[in-house]
């Protein structure tokens, strides 16, 4: 039988990743069409998949999941462990789920083949098929439209757990004025490409870093750089210790509709203890100032942070209802590479409590999106939340990637979608290259957005 050798095969890897963090056993398997022999730090397994997997698996799949499926079966035998999203790693859970509806299956059907076949929990099942419930209208194949998004990678500090383009604005203030000029000068010339070329904008979404970190001279250059657009139109203003009122009215000048108020968590503890610079108190003021300006409002929270009690985010979460925010986005942390964290031994033990809370509690609000990362806390994943007709059409064509984006600075990645082929391309991370081969990589990205849209 043909083996496999787990040392380069990075799915099946990644599936050994589900169990155990960065100390892995010793996995050797071999097998193939269903049938497996599996041995985990000696002890042997014999994993036989029944029909249902093989008959409900695409063709140009089902070598690939097929052999993971089984492993994840030996090491939840091995371990006596179960994940709430089985087998998948690598893939958005809700990809699969709209594969099992194209196949012409019932939302019943689908539900039941992520749970018998990808050995998805019920829970997380349910949730997928509440999901694509909620978007319905909103998942689409356009080809004339595409969002744009823009980059500003600064921020007041450094949060422990982030791993984006993002420089402390207080050290880098002189290099953040270069590097507006040139992001406005990006930002003016794809635009112009994309008229050029006969797309409409679908949506603009400003993130970072802290868009509003920067001063307001810069973010209304960057605001102006765009237009006024009548569309979707988002801006991150993630810290609430960076939201004027003299940048809310800006934002709301420019066509702004959308401010992200992210608090992460409203526990002053916790906010200490992951180097944010602001209090429960400061984004209390931020939201009021927000929402008095008529903005639809986002609010992120984190499950899983540092130290933080269930109890204290069962708290957090129940105030932030309470506000009635048109969407609420929990992650459950990630220990990415490049954050503060990523090294760091052990997790928050109540995250996935944390998570069911917010899965359970959350009253007239339902998920509309979800995505996973690798090295979640519980294996878990982060979920957007939204009021019913509120939904973020950025959020949902973005991760579905149904719509294509024009992406705009340091670290940004741009995707053209044509048919079922995308085309990716990254901007250059660190700042000054991106300053110094602006020219090189700007035109490099409008010569790849041409040939894929003459696909």
């Amino acid at each position: 039988m043909p083996s496999f050798d787990l040392t380069t095969d990075t799915e099946l890897r990644d599936v050994v990743g589900l169990f155990y963090g960065d100390e892995r056993p010793t996995v050797e398997m071999s097998g193939g069409d269903g049938e497996y022999s599996i041995s985990v730090d000696g002890k042997p397994f014999s994993v036989k998949l029944d029909g249902r997997s093989t008959d409900e698996i695409p063709p140009a799949h089902r070598n690939g999941r097929l052999a993971k499926i089984a492993l994840y079966d030996a090491l939840s035998s091995y371990t006596g462990r179960s994940m709430p999203w089985g087998a998948l790693t690598g893939v958005r859970p809700t990809k699969l789920f709209y594969e099992c509806l194209k196949n012409g299956n019932s939302a019943e059907r689908a539900v039941y083949v992520m749970r018998t076949v990808y050995r998805v929990s019920a829970e997380r099942a349910e949730v997928l098929r509440r999901i694509v419930a909620a978007q319905s209208g909103k998942v689409f194949f356009a080809p004339e439209y595409i969002n744009l998004y823009v980059h500003i990678p600064y921020c007041t500090t450094r949060c422990s757990y982030c791993s984006f383009v993002s420089l402390p604005i207080n050290k880098y203030k002189e290099q953040a004025d270069a590097y507006t000029a040139a992001l406005c000068e990006e930002i003016r010339r794809s635009v112009e490409f994309l008229q050029c070329h006969g797309k409409k904008i679908l949506s603009v979404y400003i993130g970072g870093g802290t868009p509003t970190a920067i001063c307001a001279d810069a973010l209304d250059a960057v605001l102006s750089s765009i237009g006024r657009l009548n569309v979707e139109y988002t801006c991150e203003a993630g810290r609430p210790d960076t939201i004027t009122e003299e940048k809310l009215d800006m934002m709301r000048a420019h066509g702004v509709n959308r401010v992200c108020v992210n608090p992460q968590s409203l526990c002053d503890a916790t906010l200490e203890e992951i180097g944010r610079s602001h209090t429960v108190d400061d984004f209390y003021r931020a939201f009021d100032a927000v929402r008095a300006r008529g903005f639809d409002i986002n609010c992120d929270l984190i499950a899983g942070l540092g130290s933080e009690s269930a109890a204290q985010f069962r708290d957090g979460f129940d105030k932030i209802l309470s506000l009635r925010p048109e969407n609420i986005t929990v992650h459950t942390l990630s220990k990415k590479n490049g954050s503060g964290i990523r090294y760091e031994r052990g997790e928050n033990s109540a995250a996935a409590e944390m998570a069911e809370h917010a899965l359970g509690a959350c009253g007239e609000y339902r998920p509309y999106y979800l995505y996973r990362q690798k090295r979640q806390a519980g294996n878990l994943e982060n979920v957007g939340f939204s009021l019913v007709g509120k939904e973020c059409v950025n959020n949902i064509t973005t991760m579905e990637e149904t719509v294509g984006v024009m992406a705009c600075g340091a670290g940004a990645i741009s995707k053209a979608v044509c048919g079922g082929n995308i085309t990716r391309f990254a901007n250059m991370r660190d700042v000054p290259l991106y300053l110094s081969r602006f020219e090189e990589k700007l035109s490099a990205k409008l010569d790849a957005f041409a040939a894929a849209f003459d696909c």
